[in-house]
């Protein structure tokens, strides 16, 4: 029979069976794990070297294409003529003439024939400068770029993405009409492999585009190049600087090139937004339920049981509004703020639903579990995940 005490007493967590808390404590506790995990995932993605995760900068050249802090954008084709016209006035007045290597012929020979379009590689372009320019960009785990690494791998390795030493070799297409006896073998072998560390060099140079425009790219040390294929060889003006202080630091077009293609793709963001939506959905909206059934205020549950799910689907909006011209970075740095209430309010959701579906026998557990987590994950960072950091920060000083 229904009563003036029965209309005010609702179900709350505590009044759970314990099986049926163990299972919500299991599945919260494995839902945090995972966003830690997710943090880790952000780390690689879109964080430069060393930083646990993504600063300012990054967020805004990954999200609106454009370098932080803000700078206005320059003539890009003025930019380009300036460099054409500083290039050419070197050459007047050096006059000299080196060793060299045609290094755009030899990208098209060994590379382009796969990366390019209908090539057995199309999705990696390698068949002008703009494409090239996206896998020579430094990281943690490629000090000159994701091709130095490749065509610097271990021959004998499996043949794959990350091994591209083979294009010179075995895997090139004239190897076999080349390759007729052991002694043919070994002078073809002698003259790619000239090649290979050609590439390399014009890679550790900065792959000077004036150089890939010309065809003639200066070899760094020519007695090491001494068997280069006869095709690829040429002469070269030598790399100068322009003088002063500033002749290494990046103008302000390379920047915005470099910020360009930092940007994620549409498609990439995308494959993103239809991943966070829906299924980050359905991991907010569970734990936001478990929150609301919690004994806390109703004005606690209304405010924190959605805010999650609100901060989320905000957060995506300002993916894509950061790609605004203009006004978009500065919804790229709003990604930081509703992240944070992500995080926080994921948090905050997990630990107290938990604390407020046991009693006081239960809290004591709870808190012990908590201890745990805790040292583990220090345990994690000391030996892991610091170490993993420094690397990083070794790896681009280096690189620098």
């Amino acid at each position: 029979m229904f009563t003036a005490n029965s209309a005010t007493t609702r179900f709350t967590l505590r009044d759970l069976p314990l099986p049926a808390k163990l299972v919500l404590t299991t599945f919260l506790c494995s839902v945090g794990i995972g966003y830690i995990w997710a943090m880790a995932q952000i780390h690689f993605k879109h964080a430069s070297a060393g930083n646990p995760l993504p600063t300012t900068e990054d967020l805004v050249t990954r999200f609106s294409g454009v370098p932080w802090p803000s700078e206005p954008k320059p003539d890009l084709a003025a930019e380009e003529a300036k460099t054409g016209d500083v290039a050419k006035g070197q050459a007047a007045v050096v006059g000299v003439k080196v060793k060299g290597v045609k290094i755009q012929s030899l990208i098209t020979e060994r590379c382009v024939v796969c990366h390019s379009p209908g090539g057995e590689k199309d999705e990696v372009r390698l068949d002008a400068m703009d494409g090239i320019a996206k896998y020579i960009q430094k990281s943690a785990n490629h000090p000159f770029g994701q091709m130095h690494t490749a065509i610097n791998g271990d021959r004998k390795a499996k043949w794959g993405p990350q091994n591209m030493v083979p294009a010179f070799f075995e895997k090139s297409e004239d190897w076999k009409k080349l390759t007729k006896t052991p002694e043919e073998k070994q002078k073809i072998e002698a003259e790619r492999e000239a090649e290979r560390l050609a590439l390399s060099a014009w890679i550790e140079a900065g792959a000077p585009k004036a150089q890939y425009d010309a065809d003639a790219f200066p070899l760094p040390t020519p007695e090491k190049f001494e068997r280069l294929t006869a095709a690829f060889a040429t002469e070269a003006t030598p790399l100068v600087g322009t003088g002063g202080g500033d002749q290494n630091k990046p103008s302000a077009a390379d920047r915005w090139k470099a910020a360009k293609r930092r940007q994620l793709s549409p498609d990439a963001l995308t494959q993103s937004t239809h991943a966070h939506l829906l299924t980050f959905s359905i991991l907010w909206a569970a734990t936001g339920l478990v929150f609301a059934f919690t004994s806390y205020s109703s004005f606690i549950r209304c405010v924190l049981s959605p805010i999650v799910l609100i901060a989320q689907v905000a957060d995506v909006a300002c993916w894509w509004l950061a790609r605004l011209e203009g006004v978009g970075p500065y919804f790229a740095l709003a990604i930081m703020g509703t992240g944070a209430i992500v995080g926080l309010g994921l948090g905050a959701q997990i630990v107290l639903s938990i604390w407020n579906m046991y009693s006081c026998r239960g809290k004591m557990v709870v808190v012990i579990l908590f201890l745990t987590g805790a040292g583990l994950f220090g345990l994690t960072y000391v030996k892991v995940l610091h170490p993993q950091l420094q690397a990083e920060k070794e790896f681009a000083a280096q690189a620098n």
